[in-house]
């Protein structure tokens, strides 16, 4: 549901207010979830159930975008994407009772103009748009006004905490000389290979390593699925072109090409004065003149009150329909060419115009245009087409879970067998990630389920069921053992550089200088006024960001630190100087105020919602999280 503040909220808050309640609105197929005793509803807050539906299509939906989002890698495990789905649903029941309860009010005349700006196109709205929308997300359009009307309440909220959000301006000088000071550093880094002595660990080390990290030592498992595709190209051949819709676009193109005429044109004008006969007079006497040879370029330099025309003869260039006055526009697009018009009366006053030519589109022959037209439509119809299909099989491999016969049946699809694939890899469909992230998901591993819908391309969908599971298997010792030989040597040569590192450290904090401390496999660097977003001054971004969390000593003495470097060498940062701003340019207090009020705001947020939910009466069906 709450997509659409991200789309539609603009700001920071809005975003907040997506992490912590959004959901979606539109899913793919019908839910039943009446397989087991129990309760049918997913939660119920403050006695108001939140139905195991809904639960399943948002699980459904949410997988899906982050699937989308995420390059079809699922970022977090099922269950946790269960038990987040189930918080957000109660959140936003929770959030939607409190605005309502605490007089947040959307009038009808203030939802039907956010529904105009959201289905306006080239200034008008359209209707079909925005019931195909509505359509497409699996409601109607009252269940689509009353969820905008509640998000709407949302906004009214988030604005009403954003704006009880403040800071102190001593807080902002505070918090803005900390993110400009800068500091002196001296940085020892270690050299690894230099350091590491370490000696060939022994059998039992290498035996005791692989069975603590066994792991990282596996055949990854492997499985086989059966599935049904819909691919958008080869429904085409099934499309008919209907020879009368050809027909009417070609009509429709002839009217549009012969509404783009454009017409070149001159005018003399002569304003409007107190004295309006006067000026018409003159321009019957100028128009006298034309007729009897004169030329109409020079009359209208010497005559025109067109200051932007009169010094080029009074040419206006190409003109097409509504770029000018309505009076002017009838009379020039009822000339003849090459003719004067009669006198014309407008706001700016009496004109004369001569047309000089008159131009508009080749129309082609239908001939030509009806492949395009064709295409048109039959692209036109697979869209529909694939539209349909999708949704119908969502539906039904959804309603029957436990095969994928009923799909076969009903849309004459054909089921095919994929190659063996890996988590990580695959042939053919699974080597799409989203394929084989669903592929390994609970519902189709564990359960043995038909898949959701999975949306490869806008215009390839699949939907996949197990077929043969391969368990991973443990890789023999002696297979792995010389690179868990290279990794412990690694480790103790790490741990060598560190223990140097440090001992340098404890003589540098005993008094020694820095300087006294240059021996061979120690490279010592210093750094003045390194800022936080300073990255091209030092080798590593490590040092940058453990520069900054160094705490001072009150008396001067230097403070030090050791990084682990992604090289495998230790740096040894060493903190000589804090150097304070003078000065603080305003746009940068202004940065900092406004990030804190954020940040307040989202903690009032969030503070607000965790009151919310302390006072609730909140019951989840648990076993629901398990599915």
């Amino acid at each position: 549901m709450l997509q659409a503040i991200n789309d539609k909220i603009k700001g920071w808050l809005g975003i907040v207010i997506v992490v912590l309640i959004g959901l979606p609105f539109a899913l793919w197929g019908i839910q039943s979830y009446l397989d087991d005793a129990g309760p049918i509803y997913a939660a119920k807050v403050n006695g108001i159930e939140i139905s195991a539906n809904e639960f399943e299509r948002s699980v459904s939906r949410q997988r899906q975008s982050m699937l989308r989002q995420y390059g079809g890698t699922l970022p977090v495990e099922e269950k946790v994407l269960r038990e987040n789905t189930l918080s957000q649903l109660i959140n936003q029941r929770l959030l939607e009772g409190v605005t309502f309860d605490n007089g947040y009010r959307i009038s009808n005349t203030v939802l039907s103009e956010r529904i105009k700006q959201l289905y306006t196109v080239d200034g008008s709205f359209d209707r079909d748009r925005f019931e195909v929308s509505v359509a497409s997300s699996g409601m109607s359009i009252p269940m689509y006004e009353n969820l905008l009307r509640n998000e709407l309440r949302l906004k009214q909220m988030q604005s009403a905490i954003a704006n009880s959000s403040f800071i102190t301006g001593n807080e902002i000088n505070n918090l803005a000389a900390l993110n400009e000071q800068t500091r002196d550093i001296s940085v020892l880094t270690f050299n690894v290979g230099h350091f590491s002595t370490a000696e060939k660990p022994t059998e039992d080390e290498i035996k005791k390593y692989y069975e603590v990290n066994a792991r990282r030592f596996m055949v990854p498992e492997k499985i086989k699925v059966d599935y049904v595709e819909i691919i958008s190209d080869s429904l085409a051949e099934n499309v008919k072109v209907d020879e009368a819709a050809i027909k009417k676009m070609y009509d429709d193109y002839v009217s549009s090409i012969s509404g783009r005429e454009e017409r070149k044109a001159q005018h003399i004008l002569l304003q409007l004065s107190e004295d309006k006969a006067t000026a018409k007079t003159k321009l019957e006497s100028i128009k006298q003149e034309i007729e009897e040879g004169a030329s109409f370029s020079e009359l209208a330099k010497k005559h025109s009150q067109d200051t932007g025309s009169a010094v080029e003869g009074g040419d206006l260039g190409w003109v097409a329909l509504g770029e000018m006055v309505k009076p002017f526009e009838q009379m020039l697009f009822s000339m003849e060419k090459d003719s004067v018009s009669e006198i014309v009366e407008t706001q700016f006053g009496y004109h004369l115009i001569k047309l000089n030519d008159v131009r508009s589109e080749t129309i082609e022959p239908l001939g030509v245009k009806r492949y395009e037209f064709e295409d048109e439509l039959k692209a036109d119809s697979v869209a529909s087409m694939f539209y349909d299909l999708s949704e119908r099989l969502a539906s039904i491999a959804y309603e029957n879970p436990d095969s994928l016969d009923m799909v076969v049946d009903e849309l004459e699809l054909k089921v095919v067998s994929s190659d063996f694939f890996s988590r990580d890899q695959g042939q053919g469909v699974a080597g799409n990630e989203k394929v084989r992230s669903i592929a390994f998901s609970p519902l189709v591993l564990e359960q043995g389920s038909n898949s959701d819908i999975i949306e490869i391309s806008p215009t390839h969908v699949v939907i996949v069921r197990l077929n043969e599971h391969q368990p991973s298997t443990a890789i023999p010792l002696e297979v792995v053992s010389s690179n868990i030989e290279n990794i412990l040597k690694s480790q103790n040569g790490r741990k060598q550089t560190k223990a140097a590192a440090l001992d340098v450290k404890s003589k540098i904090e005993a008094g020694e200088s820095i300087d006294s401390q240059k021996a061979d496999g120690i490279k010592v660097e210093t750094i003045s006024a390194l800022g936080r977003k300073d990255t091209a001054k030092v080798s590593d971004p490590s040092i940058l960001h453990n520069t900054f969390e160094i705490l001072p000593n009150q008396d001067g003495s230097p403070s030090l630190k050791a990084v682990d470097l992604i090289t495998g060498d230790v740096a040894l940062v060493v903190l000589t100087k804090v150097n304070l701003p003078v000065d603080i340019a305003k746009d940068k207090l202004d940065l900092v105020k406004n990030e804190v009020l954020r940040e307040n705001a989202v903690r009032d947020f969030s503070n607000a919602l965790l009151s919310i939910q302390d006072n609730a009466d909140i019951e989840k069906n648990l076993r629901l999280l398990e599915k």
